[in-house]
């Protein structure tokens, strides 16, 4: 049986200037979209990362070497065929191959930042900021950092 994992969704600076405005699209754009979250290209070096983000597993939102929020996942990634044009939050086109949705009332950014170091020596291991990462199960993430 699949267990639901935490996993790490990094934002470039052609997404998003700054941590803030990250925070802002999560907590105001993403809510206002029902949780439908777009991808463009994904890159990950985990071994079926679609896959194993399963409903019920924890979303963090990174932006440089920080977490601003987080969200719980209510449908696996899927693709969208055809891709959908779309524009970012700094105004550049883009296109988006794929796509999530999130539980709103899951949906939440972090009153203070959280280091990405402090996820790093959890996870054991260093996370590049420009791929999706697995880092763990959500049990084990919840039961160390207490948080739900």
């Amino acid at each position: 049986m699949a267990v639901p994992m935490v996993c790490i969704f990094p934002h470039s600076d052609k997404e998003f200037r700054t941590p803030d405005a990250l925070r802002d699209f999560i907590s105001d754009a993403l809510i206002a979209l029902e949780g439908r979250y777009l991808f463009g290209k994904i890159g990950w070096k985990d071994k079926n990362f679609k896959s194993k983000v399963i409903p019920g597993s924890l979303v963090l939102f990174r932006k440089k070497g920080f977490i601003v929020g987080q969200a719980i996942s209510r449908t696996m990634i899927q693709e969208l065929v055809p891709p959908e044009d779309g524009e970012t939050e700094t105004g550049e086109k883009a296109v988006y191959y794929h796509e999530i949705f999130f539980i709103t009332d899951s949906i939440k950014v972090y009153p203070k930042l959280l280091s990405v170091q402090k996820i790093e020596g959890w996870a054991n291991r260093k996370l590049d900021p420009r791929y999706y990462s697995i880092i763990g199960t959500r049990q084990a993430y919840e039961k160390s950092f207490g948080v739900k």
